[in-house]
């Protein structure tokens, strides 16, 4: 190797040496977090449990190139392996922003799809699916329930959020929101787990023209307003509204105290008549005031005269 090519493969070596420094720095930058799954506060979530519980302790969100999802944990006191959690998917136009990103995938609720579902968020616990035809205010729902770990009670419930299909059109009515609620209590009930699902509330929706999964509202009743159909009120409601109402007391009687006026019954004086003569003061009568009568008249020397 001549002296010439010496300097060179320093410069060489010296060039990949500082690449792998400038890499190494890059390396140490942190790690990159995806914002595909973020945790996002309370006020945020799509939908509520019922008023009295279970509460909510925290929400992670992902986003999808058509579809947004929430996992809405809540208080959990059972001892059975898993967490409590109300999933909502709903899908619609997310914007622009999510182009590119990965697609949830959709599938309309099945039986096969469902049984893996409760395999992987009950494990072990013996579920058995309720035959009866149950809706809450968003329409038709279903539900299977079992026993967990030592006292508690575990449901999963299914509900798909989806106008008929002779609604749905390219400009209106489109959109679908699925739910699920994974939900054990120790002690609890089924018919107090089942609660929950009739006391949720959805609180989340897609802000574009003709996104609406609820379909059209329903017509009036045309037996409304017209005679001949009287409307009675039910048993439970006319007891409801007698706890509910206010109960009306009567006044009580004002006692008014009146004192007591003595009146004295005042005779009239006793006139004389013409023919009555007024007797004269006597010496005992000296220090006393006589008043004569109008028929009797005094004259200058201290008499007085009658008629």
């Amino acid at each position: 190797m001549s002296s010439a090519e010496i300097p060179t493969s320093r410069y060489a070596l010296a060039g990949i040496i500082l690449t792998l420094s400038l890499a190494g720095c890059g390396a140490r930058d942190g790690v990159r977090l995806s914002d595909t799954a973020v945790t996002v506060s309370d006020e945020t979530a799509f939908a509520l449990p019922p008023p009295g519980g279970p509460a909510v302790v925290s929400i992670v969100e992902r986003r999808f190139s058509n579809s947004t999802q929430q996992d809405i944990f809540l208080f959990t006191s059972a001892s059975t392996p898993g967490q409590n959690v109300l999933r909502v998917q709903m899908f619609g136009p997310v914007g622009l922003q999510m182009d590119g990103q990965k697609a949830l995938g959709y599938s309309s609720v099945r039986a096969s799809d469902i049984a893996k579902e409760m395999r992987r968020e009950l494990p072990g616990v013996a579920l058995a699916q309720s035959p009866l035809y149950l809706q809450n205010n968003y329409g038709p729902f279903s539900y299977a329930y079992g026993r967990g770990h030592g006292n508690d009670a575990c449901l999963y419930a299914w509900q798909q959020i989806r106008s008929p299909d002779e609604a749905r059109t390219v400009f209106q009515n489109r959109g679908t929101i699925q739910v699920r609620l994974r939900l054990c209590e120790d002690g609890a009930s089924e018919e107090k787990l089942l609660g929950t699902m009739y006391g949720y509330t959805i609180r989340g929706a897609f802000n574009a023209a003709g996104w609406n999964p609820y379909g059209e509202p329903p017509s009036v009743d045309p037996t409304l307003g017209r005679t001949g159909n009287p409307i009675y009120p039910k048993r439970e409601e006319l007891r409801d509204a007698a706890i509910v109402g206010v109960e009306s007391t009567k006044p009580r009687p004002v006692v008014r105290q009146s004192q007591a006026v003595r009146v004295e019954k005042v005779e009239p004086a006793k006139q004389a008549s013409s023919s009555e003569t007024v007797p004269l003061p006597t010496g005992t009568d000296i220090g006393g005031v006589v008043v004569p009568s109008p028929d009797c008249m005094t004259q200058s020397g201290g008499t007085t005269q009658c008629k």
